[in-house]
């Protein structure tokens, strides 16, 4: 039996250009349908839930901001008074944080940007804004 060079080649090189073409269309039409899988109810639940659980953990971190403060300012032990700063100090940056992450998942456009919910704000609220609506300053 006399193999055929010739043939075999063409066979290798047009399997290889079909499976570009099929590499490509999956490549298109992994796009195509983005939309729709970011629009899908799936989808849209799991941004809402993020979105308000992110709001709620700003709410909640100034509320603890506000007790810290009035722990701070009805304090009259200086050590005690340190202490009840440095405690301060860390929740006004664990609210710097979870500002920054709510930020960005509103920003992002797979994620929030685009199906966040209407009552929730395209940015995060400053804290002394967020203390005035969860504490009442």
């Amino acid at each position: 039996m006399d193999w055929d060079w010739k043939v075999f080649w063409k066979v290798v090189g047009i399997l290889f250009v079909v499976m570009l073409v099929f590499s490509a269309l999956g490549f298109l039409f992994g796009w195509i349908t983005l939309p729709i899988k970011k629009g899908s109810a799936g989808n849209v639940e799991e941004q809402f839930r993020t979105g308000y659980e992110l709001y709620e953990s700003l709410q909640a971190t100034a509320q603890s901001v506000c007790t810290a403060e009035k722990a701070y300012n009805d304090e009259i032990d200086s050590t005690l008074k340190s202490q009840r700063q440095s405690q301060l100090l860390a929740y006004e940056t664990n609210y710097a944080r979870l500002s920054a992450d709510y930020d960005a998942w509103s920003r992002n456009v797979f994620e929030g940007g685009i199906v966040r919910p209407a009552d929730l704000p395209a940015r995060a609220p400053s804290l002394s804004e967020m203390k005035a609506q969860s504490c009442g300053q």
